[in-house]
């Protein structure tokens, strides 16, 4: 007679091993679906952060082109906007109306200093503006924060209270980086100077006259100018140098792009 024990063993055996077989696979299917999802989160994840980063692009060169005013750099145009909207955020601007940019990237016989009106994007106002004595000749290349440098210093300032003394009108400037946290202290204001007009450049073989180390502007206009920028506005000095834009946090701190977030 045929002995039934074996078979059956073998039959419990074979359902075992499908049953285990069957339950490893949906385990195993089951762990995978929740990397699957984490890749795609991160790949989403990655695409916004590209499109804000293009939008941000974006609403920089159209803000641009309404200048309808090349003369002032790409550059110097694209990182005071940044600068403008971190502080903007940060609750840190008074006055919001005016950007006013510095265009150190160009001659001193150039009127490089620029009032940027903000709800707008057009240029208000354009004027003559010194750099400190040992900033250099015609163009701006060397910069310091320390007193007695008689050296311009750049980056993002607040415009502060006006004062009336040897300068006649002038505006105090607050620095908000460690390239220019002294400028209160050193004395750095803006102010107006026969040096910085265009009578001094024609007797200067158009080269403009040069100050200690401040933002010095044409005697006749420095008053309207001050009027206009004064007490909590951003005020920004830009150069090409590639020390300051790589370490300034107000530049690299991407805060800006909460701009074209929405």
């Amino acid at each position: 007679m045929l002995n039934k024990k074996p078979l059956q063993t073998f039959a419990f055996l074979g359902v075992m091993v499908f049953f285990l077989g069957f339950t490893r696979e949906k385990t195993s299917q089951n762990y995978y679906v929740p990397f699957h999802n984490i890749d795609s989160l991160e790949m989403e994840k990655t695409k916004m952060k590209s499109s804000v980063s293009n939008n941000w692009d974006q609403f920089v060169i159209s803000s641009y082109d309404c200048l309808a005013d090349t003369s002032l750099s790409f550059d110097a145009f694209s990182n005071g906007l940044k600068g403008y909207y971190v502080l903007k955020e940060k609750g840190s601007l008074k006055q919001e109306n005016v950007l006013t940019i510095v265009d150190f990237t160009q001659h001193s016989s150039k009127e490089r200093m620029y009032l940027i009106d903000m709800n707008s994007f057009k240029v208000i106002k354009r004027s003559l503006c010194s750099h400190g004595k040992n900033t250099g000749s015609a163009m701006a290349t060397q910069f310091s924060n320390t007193n007695g440098s008689l050296q311009s210093s750049l980056g993002f300032f607040l415009t502060a209270e006006t004062y009336s003394g040897k300068f006649d009108y002038a505006m105090r400037l607050d620095g908000l980086e460690n390239v220019n946290s002294r400028a209160r202290e050193r004395g750095i204001v803006v102010h107006g100077a026969n040096y910085a007009t265009t009578s001094f450049l024609e007797r200067n073989g158009g080269v403009l006259g040069r100050s200690y180390g401040c933002p010095a502007l044409p005697k006749e206009e420095a008053s309207e100018i001050i009027d206009e920028i004064k007490e909590g506005s951003c005020f920004f000095i830009y150069s090409n140098d590639l020390n300051y834009l790589e370490s300034s946090q107000i530049i690299n701190g991407k805060i800006y792009l909460s701009v074209v977030e929405a």
